[in-house]
């Protein structure tokens, strides 16, 4: 999951809320931009530890590998029947082994 643009993404949220409410409320605008200024620097800390928590915990599954490092393929992701351990062919690789002429 990519989460770099979380902390930028919930600064200008955070500072857009925050700048909306004050103007709708009749702040002079040296209060304005001094408390928007407090809003972004403590959402992007907060963007910070939300980036920091999904990155711990919301992971993509990394394929595993054996000592040589080799991938190692699922069960469910081979291409081989139950019975003989013959592959399937498809349509494809069928018309490709027919002989031309």
């Amino acid at each position: 999951m990519k989460t770099k643009q979380v902390p930028p993404i919930v600064m200008l949220l955070a500072g857009a809320v925050a700048v909306i409410a004050m103007y709708v409320r009749h702040y002079e605008l040296r209060t304005l931009l001094s408390v928007l200024l407090g809003v972004l620097i403590v959402s992007y800390i907060a963007g910070w530890v939300i980036k920091a928590v999904l990155d711990k915990y919301v992971t993509a599954p990394e394929p595993e590998e054996s000592p040589e490092g080799d991938v190692i393929a699922k069960e469910s992701d081979r291409d081989e029947t139950e019975g003989g351990g013959e592959t399937k062919q498809t349509a494809d690789s069928r018309e490709a082994e027919r002989p031309k002429g």
